[in-house]
């Protein structure tokens, strides 16, 4: 341990800053030189074409220009948890599940299991799980591995292992242990492996039948909660200690084992109950109730630990005697396992967690992620950032064998009750926000305003693993459900480009305006996507000639954004495919989630429509999993999201076709020289679409584009060609 006034970490800056600038000041004049041409070559005729394609490109440019203050100045945290003092703070740790058919018990009993290992004194550690499905099945997962913890637990502390889920450790090639070596350590092995796989089968097998056995049902009185039957959106509040903290439990070594508590919060109908927001902050109200912690871990029921160490690392940040007065939170970068080598739906998220959020390290830190997260609990309950604010904490510890865990649990439902939060600023001023779908960007803006500080860590071993979607379908509902509640932001009294100005930096303004823009793309990509071809198609040129000089401009700009994107993604070890997987996705989302996120937003703020919550799916057919693995896209349900990508994709395909013809038929250089660009851009769209048609006219397998879409697409195709023809 260092002295008081060592530094816990230290920060520094990505190299090539000059490079950078030098590109970003010529990308610049070449974006002015574009508008210049623009403005002053506007046609005789065609005048509405080009304004509409003058007005996409004016979309792209200012949104480049939001995305450099992400590259502008990235800066990179290194911890030292070697300086840490020996008396470290509490910690609870939130877990929240909603729905047991879409997020098994299993895969939750294994989120659980791996964040109670963590390399952490015991009694400064206390879990709650939120069960907003308020499903017997998930209670019983959690009571099962309440069990098994107790020889987990020791097992972790005995032989140093990683990765502390036992799924992960016990099926997978990449696990460690630091001290294999002993006689005892087969043994032991052999033996917890096989309690792990007892505990899996008995969840299994209950999930499979809808019932608890009797005989289980008889050892804890929270079964009798299920006495009749519940309806997920209809029951009382639950609140049932499975362990008891600080003694009160002990493990197979006779060690104390943490607090772990399961709550599912009272639901009627007739009051809202805010999703996620609402059970984070139901679940903080109980936190409060039994251990109150000055820190909150909050993560998602499929992000298992894969880090023991995650709570050392931001302790750095949290005790360091110049900076830690300022952090709200620390935001771990969410990572996945099972991602195919290419990433097929860019679901690793490699450009926004390895890029984009070391670029608001430098702006007062990133936005709240949602999962992976440790706040400072009065921040988050509504405290707003003074100089002089001094951090403490409370040393009263977790629980105790003495303690009246019954009047604790009475205690803890009263919190939980629908009407808890009556005249009281949860969701306003205080936990988390309500009344958006993405409650946790909401809320990091919020903490943002009020004067706080957040960063953003990435550990050399990754902190959380979750699990990605592996179809097309669900990746475009999430992306659908982001960019709705990201726009509703925007639209929100905490609007960067209003409330942000005097309140954050300008580079964290441009920041969240990148973001919170993502559903309006969908106009900008719709226009290139769409208007280029039919004007090919009627033999009209939107761009300059391949002899006009002017045609530099708009190469330069389309080869060194291009050149640039994917160098990025090679810096942080990306491949040339993961990049064209990535052109591809944003393409599709473009037009299909960000545009169903542009209608849902109208919609509701003509009070025709209100956006809910849309859990992805994290069950796994084994045989869309052997394509994924194959890296082949999944189609496989008639999705109307499908229809706009497959239809433009048809669309670029007939017309860059058509043209070609064309050019071949009459000679070719005058044609040629007229359309260049506009059949570069068809091509390009072509080529990367190429999964499309492969999935509507040559596969077989299950994971097909459904005929319905097929024939729907192409009947839009004739209609755009024959019924928009007359009016380019």
């Amino acid at each position: 341990m260092a002295s008081p006034t060592s530094r816990l970490f230290t920060t520094h800056q990505a190299p090539a800053r000059a490079l950078f600038r030098l590109y970003c000041f010529l990308f610049v004049a070449g974006i002015f030189s574009l508008f210049y041409y623009r403005l002053t070559h506007i046609p005789a005729d065609h005048r509405l074409l080009w304004l509409l394609v003058s007005l996409a490109e004016f979309w792209f440019a200012v949104m480049w220009l939001f995305q450099q203050s992400f590259r502008w100045n990235p800066t990179y945290h290194v911890t030292h948890p070697e300086r840490l003092p020996a008396n470290l703070p509490p910690v609870d740790v939130m877990v929240c599940t909603a729905d047991p058919d879409r997020e098994p018990p299993a895969l939750v009993a294994n989120t659980l299991l791996s964040l109670m290992a963590y390399d952490y004194d015991v009694s400064k550690l206390a879990y709650y799980l939120s069960d907003d499905g308020g499903s017997e099945l998930t209670f019983h997962a959690v009571y099962l591995a309440s069990i098994f913890a107790r020889h987990w637990l020791p097992f972790c502390r005995k032989y140093n292992v990683e990765p502390r889920a036992p799924q992960a450790f016990f099926f997978s090639s990449e696990n460690s242990v630091a001290d294999s070596g002993r006689g005892t350590f087969r043994q032991d092995y052999s033996l917890v492996k096989e309690n792990f796989e007892e505990m899996q089968d008995r969840i299994n097998s209950t999930v499979e039948t809808g019932n608890v056995p009797e005989e289980t049902r008889r050892r804890h009185k929270g079964f009798n909660e299920w006495s009749t039957k519940l309806s997920p959106g209809d029951h009382q509040p639950l609140v049932e200690v499975l362990l008891r903290g600080n003694g009160g439990d002990r493990d197979a070594e006779g060690k104390p084992m943490p607090t772990l508590v399961y709550m599912a919060r009272e639901k009627r109908p007739a009051h809202p109950h805010n999703f996620k927001a609402g059970a984070l902050n139901a679940l903080n109200r109980v936190s409060a109730v039994m251990s109150n912690a000055p820190f909150i871990l909050n993560v998602d029921c499929d992000m298992y630990s894969n880090n023991s160490q995650t709570l050392h690392h931001t302790m750095c940040f949290f005790l360091d005697y110049k900076e830690s007065h300022r952090i709200a939170f620390v935001q771990f970068p969410q990572c996945f396992a099972g991602l195919t080598p290419n990433d097929l739906y860019c679901s690793s998220l490699t450009r926004i967690f390895d890029i984009d959020l070391h670029g608001f390290n430098s702006y007062n830190g990133p936005p709240y992620c949602g999962t992976g997260a440790i706040h400072r609990r009065e921040s988050l309950n509504g405290r707003k950032f003074t100089p002089d604010f001094q951090p403490k904490w409370d040393e009263k510890p977790v629980g105790g064998e003495n303690e009246d865990w019954s009047e604790l649990e009475a205690k803890a439902r009263t919190v939980t009750s629908c009407t808890s939060e009556l005249g009281k600023p949860w969701g306003k001023d205080m936990g988390l926000m309500y009344g958006c779908p993405v409650e946790d960007v909401y809320t990091g803006l919020a903490l943002h305003s009020r004067g706080w500080q957040s960063v953003y860590f990435t550990p050399e071993r990754k902190a959380f693993l979750g699990l990605s979607p592996q179809n097309t379908n669900d990746t475009l509902i999430q992306y659908k459900r982001w960019s709705t509640g990201l726009l509703q932001v925007f639209f929100s009294h905490l609007c960067p480009l209003t409330h942000g100005i005097g309140r954050l930096k300008w580079g964290q303004i441009m920041c969240y305006a990148f973001y919170t823009l993502w559903a309006p793309w969908s106009l900008p990509i719709l226009c290139y996507a769409l208007l280029p071809p039919l004007a090919m198609a009627n033999g009209i040129s939107l761009f300059p000639k391949v002899s006009d000089p002017w045609f530099k401009v708009f190469a330069f700009l389309g080869i060194a954004s291009h050149a640039y994107s994917l160098g990025e993604l090679l810096w942080v070890k990306g491949t040339v495919k993961m990049w064209l997987n990535e052109i591809r996705v944003w393409m599709i989302r473009g037009v299909s989630s960000f545009f169903l996120a542009m209608v849902v937003t109208v919609l509701k703020s003509l009070g025709m429509s209100e956006s809910g919550f849309e859990i992805t799916s994290k069950v796994i057919d084994e045989e869309a999993l052997k394509r994924y693995k194959q890296e082949v896209m999944e189609f496989a349900v008639a999705s109307p999201m499908f229809v706009p990508p497959t239809t433009l994709s048809l669309l670029n395909l007939y017309c860059f076709l058509r043209s070609t013809v064309l050019v071949i038929a009459k000679g070719g250089p005058s044609v040629l020289d007229h359309m260049a660009l506009q059949m570069i851009l068809s091509c390009f769209i072509v080529l990367v679409s190429l999964p499309l048609y492969e999935a509507s006219f040559l596969r077989r397998d299950k994971g097909r584009m459904p005929t319905s879409i097929t024939v729907y697409s192409t009947v839009l195709v004739f209609a755009l060609l024959y019924l928009l023809s007359p009016f380019i």
